[in-house]
């Protein structure tokens, strides 16, 4: 009589744990169909292995021994199914936060010395404040507009056709703020006798401004066999939309076929014009300031190709993707040092998101510049490739698609990458990739953003433009497995 009433109240709670397993279960499969990145042998496997076991769990309960083992095996495959629910809906979650915003930014600021009073804007009442002349003239308009609604006065600005000038009066007091697209602090700063801007100069107050973005009327409907996706990365700390210049600018040339991937990097100093120039020549870095599409029509004409999509990542999301995998491991070429952040041994370095970013940042420390710069950010690519193939991916998730989420800005379509994902669970290919950096020589001249003052620029040389387009013909044209892709 009492082992049966034990075994009616085992049983009780059995069928009641196995309903709670049922309608978990069932809302994992549901967003597995959702996320739409697993192929369908794996969704019915899953469906079959949990149904198989929720019939298991149901027989146990026949007899009060297996009865007991039952809830407790059926507590733990709830709470694997609500752990996997998780992953499942955070991915998701992360994926809308990557798509492609409606509009980008530009955001202008009001800056003073670091050593000077003023804390808010209501603070300049009386400063002499420097504007350009010319240059990004309807923002800084639309700027003093917006100021000055909220000030009861107005403000004392000076004409300048040169950013340096500009720059040099601001440290001689002659004029006591300035008014600057913050993309423009990056390029004084970037000038060598100029680096103390990006130390010595204060921002008290920003207006931000926004561009709406046409939509690509050229986007593949379904995911082509072999694309092109132009990597950026940009040089500002906070919100990814902020139209700025782009440090890293790599053309990821994907074949889904073959599986075989070329990364061409293009110096960020690559004298190139764009469409927005009329033909004059600027840095390709500066094609940033007028938007990602500027970028992409740059590096179009150089190599003659179509760009198909773009992925973006600023500094911010940089560091905390690196952290949140708990670093990485880079192969550098030298021993060099940067300053106040670490020093670099020739071989193999552990680095943090912040050591990350000043590794594929310095240039100055190498005989090569810039060329070595680029090298040593497609190492940083592979290691973190390499870093997300590993179990740190796991073991980090959450932290990593909380890194991810807000920081990267994408327009490829969420079917497409669920396609790219999809197709790669189905097969699980290793894929071959290589990589080539196009080549030149730097030398002083004037660009289209900074008119009036030499800047360091590299004239690329046609040769290795020429390699680089036989590269990415190679890489479409390619009908074997593993061909013989040459890497520089």
């Amino acid at each position: 009589m009492k082992h049966s009433k034990n075994l009616h109240i085992n049983q009780w709670l059995g069928y009641t744990l196995l309903a709670i397993y049922a309608v978990v279960a069932s809302g994992m499969i549901y967003y597995c169909i959702k996320l739409n990145m697993f192929p369908a042998i794996y969704l019915v496997v899953i469906a079959v292995v949990l149904s198989i076991l929720g019939v298991v769990f149901f027989l146990m309960h026949k007899r009060l021994g297996t009865s007991i083992a039952a809830s407790i095996l059926t507590v733990i495959s709830i709470v694997v199914c609500m752990v996997g629910t998780f992953y499942i809906f955070r991915t998701n979650h992360t994926l809308a936060e990557i798509t492609t915003a409606d509009t980008q930014l530009d955001i202008v600021s009001v800056y003073v010395m670091d050593d000077d009073p003023a804390e808010v804007l209501e603070d300049i009442k009386g400063y002499k404040i420097g504007i350009l002349e010319s240059t990004d003239r309807e923002n800084t308009d639309k700027t003093i507009d917006d100021l000055e609604d909220s000030l009861d006065f107005v403000l004392d600005t000076i004409e300048y056709e040169n950013l340096f000038t500009m720059m040099t009066d601001l440290k001689k007091q002659e004029i006591q703020a300035i008014i600057i697209n913050n993309a423009y602090v990056g390029i004084a700063a970037d000038v060598e006798e100029y680096n103390w801007v990006s130390t010595d100069i204060r921002k008290i107050t920003e207006v931000m401004h926004e561009i709406e973005i046409v939509a690509d009327d050229k986007l593949p409907v379904d995911m082509p066999e072999t694309f092109v996706m132009y990597l950026s990365g940009i040089d500002t700390y906070g919100g990814i939309s902020a139209r700025s210049r782009s440090d890293v600018n790599i053309l990821a040339v994907v074949n889904t076929k073959t599986k075989n991937v070329l990364l061409l990097s293009t110096p960020r100093d690559s004298y190139v014009d764009f469409s927005v120039t009329g033909g004059a020549k600027d840095k390709l870095t500066h094609a940033g300031i007028y938007g990602v599409e500027a970028s992409i029509d740059a590096l179009e004409r150089l190599y003659g190709i179509h760009v198909d999509y773009y992925l973006r990542v600023n500094f911010t999301g940089f560091i905390e993707i690196i952290d949140a995998l708990g670093g990485v491991e880079v192969y550098s070429d030298y021993d060099f040092s940067v300053r106040n952040i670490r020093s670099y041994q020739k071989g193999m370095n552990q680095l943090t998101g912040l050591e990350a970013l000043a590794f594929a940042r310095e240039r100055y420390s190498f005989p090569e510049g810039d060329f070595q710069r680029a090298k040593n950010q497609m190492e940083v690519i592979r290691a973190v490739i390499q870093k997300c193939a590993s179990s740190s991916m796991l073991v980090n998730y959450t932290s990593v698609m909380n890194a991810v989420a807000g920081s990267f800005e994408t327009n490829m379509p969420n079917d497409q990458i669920a396609a790219l994902v999809k197709m790669q669970l189905s097969d699980m290919a290793q894929w071959n990739v290589t990589s080539y950096t196009t080549d030149g020589h730097s030398r002083y001249a004037q660009t289209y953003s900074m008119p009036g003052t030499d800047l360091y620029v590299i004239d690329l040389d046609p040769a290795s433009i020429e390699e680089a387009k036989r590269l990415i013909q190679e890489i479409y044209n390619t009908e074997t497995q593993n061909p013989e892709v040459r890497v520089e």
